[in-house]
This record gives C-alpha cells, sequence and structure tokens, in this order.
C-alpha cells in the first residue's frame, strides 16, 4: 500500500508509453516507405514498367489522377445530384454523460455506419489503374455532401431517467460522405499487372493505403510531422516513467535501510543486553535454574497465570501461546527474580 499510488500511475504511464512507442515505429515505417516509393505517371509504359519488376508488381508506389467509375457511379443518398464511387453514412449520437466528480461533459457516440462502393479506377487521359479495395484506405479523403443534426425532444422522464442513469441524449447527427466523381486524387499501394491490365489495391507487406487529395510530398510532410508529435509524446512518458521508477527505487532503499538499521541496533541491544545479565548472574547455576527450552540462560520470567518460572528473557519473545511446563495459555509474562 505504501507505493500503490506510485505504481498505479507507472503502470498507466508505461501503457501510454507502449502504445506511442508502437505508433511512432509504424509511422517511421510508414515514412520511410513513402519516401522510397517511387511517383509513376499513369501513361502507355506503366504497364511496360510493370512487366520488368518481379511478379509484375511494385509492392509500395504512387499515382495521381481522376476519379473515374467503372460502369454506373453510386448517386448521393442525402444529395441525389452527387454520384460518386465510394459513400459512407454515418450516425452519431450526441449525449451528455457524468464524468469523473459529477461533472456532466458532452460526449459523442457513433451509433451506426454503413458503406457502399462501386469499381472505379483513377485515370490519366486515355490510361488508367483500377482501384481495388478503396474502403479500406488508411487515409481516405472524401467529401462532405450531408450534414444534418436533429436535437432530441426529452420528456420529463427522459430528463429524470439521465439524471439517474448518467447519459442523457442531446440529438442525432447524420453525415453522408463520398468520394466524388472526376476528384483529383493520390493513391498509394501496391501495383499489380495482370490480365485486366493495371490494379492498385492495399500492398502485402503491410504499408497502409492512401486515398488522398494531397500530393506525395505532402502527405509525407504529414506522416513526418505526426512522427515528430509521437516522438515528443513517447519521450515525455518515458522521462516520468523514469522518475517514477527513481522515486520508487528511493523510497524502497529508504525502507530497506531503516530496516538494516533496525536489525543492527536490535541486534546491538540484544548483545548488550545479555552481557549485563551474564555481569549480573552468578557464575554458578544449578540446573532448576536453567531454561526449560534452550537450558542455556537463567531462568528469568514468569508465565501467568500459571505461575512457573521456566523461561529466559530470549526464549519468551519467541513463546507467546503455551506455557511450555503445563501447557496453559498464556495471558501475560512478567519478570522473575530468582535469589
Amino acid at each position: 500500500m505504501e507505493f500503490l499510488q506510485e505504481a498505479v500511475l507507472l503502470g498507466i504511464d508505461l501503457l501510454v508509453l507502449v502504445v506511442c512507442s508502437n505508433q511512432y515505429y509504424k509511422l517511421r515505417k510508414n515514412c520511410r516507405a513513402l519516401k522510397d516509393a517511387p511517383q509513376l505517371p499513369i501513361d502507355e509504359q506503366l504497364a511496360d514498367q510493370l512487366r520488368k519488376e518481379p511478379e509484375q508488381k511494385l509492392k509500395y508506389a504512387v499515382i495521381r489522377g481522376s476519379v473515374t467509375p467503372i460502369g454506373t457511379a453510386l448517386r448521393s443518398t442525402m444529395s441525389p445530384s452527387v454520384t460518386g464511387v465510394l459513400q459512407t453514412m454515418t450516425l452519431t449520437e450526441h449525449r451528455v454523460a457524468r464524468a469523473m466528480f459529477g461533472f456532466w461533459q458532452e460526449e459523442k457516440q457513433i451509433i451506426h455506419v454503413s458503406a457502399n462502393e462501386t469499381p472505379f479506377k483513377i485515370v490519366n487521359g486515355k490510361q488508367g489503374v483500377e482501384i481495388v479495395s478503396g474502403l479500406s484506405a488508411e487515409l481516405l479523403d472524401m467529401d462532405t455532401v450531408y450534414e444534418n443534426y436533429e436535437p432530441s425532444s426529452l420528456t420529463v422522464f427522459d430528463h429524470l431517467f439521465g439524471l439517474f442513469s448518467g447519459v442523457r441524449q442531446k440529438g442525432l447527427q447524420t453525415t453522408e460522405e463520398m468520394l466524388r466523381d472526376g476528384s483529383f486524387i493520390t493513391a498509394v499501394g501496391e501495383l499489380e499487372l495482370d490480365d485486366g491490365g493495371v490494379r492498385l489495391h492495399p500492398p502485402s507487406n503491410g504499408s497502409p493505403m492512401f486515398l488522398t487529395t494531397a500530393t506525395k510530398s505532402t502527405l509525407l510532410k504529414r506522416l513526418e510531422e505526426a512522427k515528430s508529435s509521437t516522438l515528443l509524446k513517447v519521450i515525455l512518458s518515458g522521462t516520468i516513467s523514469a522518475v517514477l521508477i527513481v522515486l520508487i527505487t528511493r523510497k524502497l532503499y529508504k525502507r530497506k535501510k531503516q530496516e538494516w538499521e533496525e536489525t543492527k541496533l536490535r541486534k546491538q541491544l540484544e548483545q548488550s543486553r545479555a552481557t549485563r545479565r551474564a555481569r549480573m548472574r552468578s557464575t554458578v547455576i544449578s540446573e532448576d535454574q536453567l531454561c526449560v527450552v534452550c537450558i542455556v540462560n537463567p531462568k528469568e520470567v514468569i508465565c501467568l497465570p500459571c505461575g512457573h518460572v521456566c523461561l529466559c528473557e530470549n526464549c519468551a519473545q519467541k513463546i507467546s501461546l503455551h506455557c511450555p511446563v503445563c501447557r496453559t495459555v498464556i495471558e501475560t509474562k512478567a519478570a522473575a527474580f530468582i535469589s
């Protein structure tokens, strides 16, 4: 219990350190992969270049072009005039919840998400690259084509129920996002040549797939900034962990040092007491006057209520339940002086 507070804080900080460290190494890996990824133009030479690569694929590459559906484009549910190739509908609940110390704070919780996609490609002129599994991209820039917030109409019962449950709904927000037909985007992923043409899909080596309106340099800058920010968090949480470890170690050392000093002092007092008793007692002691337990030191302690004088001072410290002579329960002990 002495180190409970520091131990809890250290555990939380180490957990934050592990999460931030994993995020930092992931961002560093992504930055290196994106920096080394070639940016290829979408033209007639792209297929010929992929044929020269092992297995006719590039593990990580960057292309830019306009979004074009293969077949019929998706039409917005809430804004029918808008068409695109990727669509998400999100229903979010806005609510007020009771936090720590009784304070109320606003929260958001996603209740439902639906997604639709249609096959599409990125084109530049007459040439194009088909995009596979676009919704699985780690970074997916889509336009918000519809957003509506409807406040909740709460009754008196709802207010009372929210007061006791600690959660009260404020309203519902509906958001529709789409990757529009004709958007000019940057796609990052694994390029592969097959019988159907050139395709870009999530990399098989674990690198992230991006579909973004930013250029490669802008995207790389964002990742570098995120990496630097995460590194700062790692350094800060690591410093806090080191300080907590030092504090806990210092407290442990002080406690151990105090225990060592108390043990040393107790031994010195016992030795001094034994020397003093040896000087005070007579040199010749009969067998009847020896402690019945150790048979070395004289009898110095009486057990009560039985009244047996049978223990020396050292053995009396170790025996506290029953008299060693009659097995009567010992209620108390007192010094005895035998002349």
